[in-house]
């Protein structure tokens, strides 16, 4: 900054124009030209921001010195409620209410450890307050380091989520037994790892019966606003991909299309999985009971719905895939893959020295 900024009229409206390594950048919302009370507050945060450059604690970002509107910072909340009615899920909406609710200015580094003592007040653990940094991170420009802490929380170990192969029989015995609707569509979620909105959204197009492989390339994602509504999206990647099929999930889908053309909700574009009883398309909430009944009448510990995803990937590692292959499967890098599904599954194969 080679001089202190100045004042610019644009259009009636008062602005303060600062020039940043050799650009110019702006704080608006500051009143009218022709109003004498915004001209003299502007003045006073042209000083302000020529006083911190001089002392060496100018923020580049100008965030600092942008203007409340009724006592609120509304540069961030517009960008989280962005954020939160594009994305539309459930953890992007709860860190804009979060922030909606605190109500005051984070503009320095005591108002962020102000923000962060609130945060654990309300009773939230360090690990949701981590997550809701990561929105705030992203949403801040040149102030995400206000975001930045070093929390300690206990994270959530995947590899519970993995089940034996024993585990994965028993649970799709039981299933074939007693939730024959859903007998397929756990079967090809623990044999592919498909993603929950995926396997929501799968449709009989995407089945390839003589390649013998199924084409993923969208999702039947949850909106976070309204729990029962779903919409269309790309994949998590926003690429499509191929997974192939072994012949036993074949023949099961085989037999779940015809099962579907006798009750007449078959469709060759509809969705593979329904409801039973409304054939609707299912959701967690859904899913979720089926599968701890099942788990419970097999005697197992509870798991999450991702435990699908986790174990398929995990074995399919274990089982000697190429990790650049099955990342291609998965959807992921293959770093994000063996970071993440690399986990122990009991089928470790010991070296042997004996001669033949």
């Amino acid at each position: 900054m080679q001089k202190p900024p100045s004042l610019r009229n644009n259009n009636g409206s008062l602005q303060v124009r600062v020039r940043i390594d050799g650009k110019d950048a702006f704080i608006n919302r500051l009143g009218r030209w022709d109003d004498p009370v915004a001209v003299a507050k502007a003045q006073a945060i042209s000083a302000q921001i020529w006083s911190d450059y001089q002392q060496g604690v100018f923020d580049r970002s100008l965030m600092a010195y942008q203007p409340l509107i009724n006592g609120k910072e509304v540069g961030l909340l517009e960008a989280l409620r962005v954020r939160a009615e594009t994305k539309r899920q459930a953890a992007a909406i709860h860190a804009y209410r979060v922030m909606q609710r605190y109500g005051k200015p984070i503009r320095t580094r005591s108002d962020a450890e102000a923000f962060l003592a609130w945060l654990r007040a309300e009773g939230l653990s360090d690990c949701t307050i981590a997550g809701l940094m990561t929105h705030y991170r992203q949403c801040s420009g040149g102030n995400r380091h206000l975001f930045s802490h070093k929390l300690k929380w206990q994270r959530r170990s995947v590899q519970s989520d993995v089940l034996s192969v024993e585990e994965i029989q028993a649970v799709l015995a039981d299933l074939e037994t007693n939730e024959r609707w859903y007998h397929p569509l756990f079967l090809l979620w623990l044999s592919t790892g498909l993603r929950n909105a995926e396997i929501r959204g799968l449709t009989w197009d995407c089945i390839r019966w003589e390649e013998g492989e199924v084409l993923v390339c969208k999702s039947l994602r949850r909106d976070g606003y309204c729990s029962g509504h779903h919409s269309w999206a790309p994949t998590k990647t926003g690429r499509e991909r191929v997974v192939p099929l072994t012949l036993q999930v074949l023949e099961t889908m085989k037999k779940h299309q015809q099962q579907m053309e006798q009750l007449g909700v078959y469709e060759p574009y509809g969705l593979v999985f329904v409801a039973h009883s409304s054939h609707t398309n299912v959701y967690d909430h859904l899913l979720g009971r089926v599968w701890r009944r099942s788990l419970q009448r097999c005697g197992l510990k509870p798991r999450r719905l991702y435990a699908q995803r986790h174990s398929f990937l995990s074995h399919a590692l274990a089982i000697g895939n190429s990790p650049a292959d099955l990342a291609a499967a998965a959807g992921h890098s293959t770093k994000m893959l063996l970071d993440t599904y690399a986990k122990p599954t009991g089928r470790l194969k010991m070296p042997s020295w004996q001669t033949a």
